[in-house]
């Protein structure tokens, strides 16, 4: 279980990379078909539909995972964990 502030910081933490690294938007584009529109409509709504997709995107490679984590100062089982707990709907 997690708590819906730490989903949110860590949703906010994944933006935040994405809006530094162009090379990582463009594979993330790529990966889920997602474009810029989609990404701003779903950080407006506030769902978890943001949430999954950018935690899918961000674990669905170690390397991936380990470069955000280092960077955003967040430990790499915890973002999985994060990941799985939502996918669970172990949200409170």
């Amino acid at each position: 279980m997690i708590t819906r502030a730490t989903l949110d910081q860590l949703t906010s933490a994944i933006m935040a990379e994405l809006a530094g690294s162009p090379d990582l938007v463009s594979e993330l584009m790529a990966e889920t078909g997602l474009q810029p529109g989609d990404l701003r409509r779903l950080a407006a709504d506030r769902s978890d539909d943001l949430a999954a997709a950018l935690l899918d995107f961000i674990c669905a490679a170690d390397s991936r995972l380990e470069q955000f984590a280092a960077n955003a100062g967040w430990q790499p089982d915890k973002v999985a964990y994060a990941r799985a707990a939502l996918e669970n709907g172990q949200i409170r």
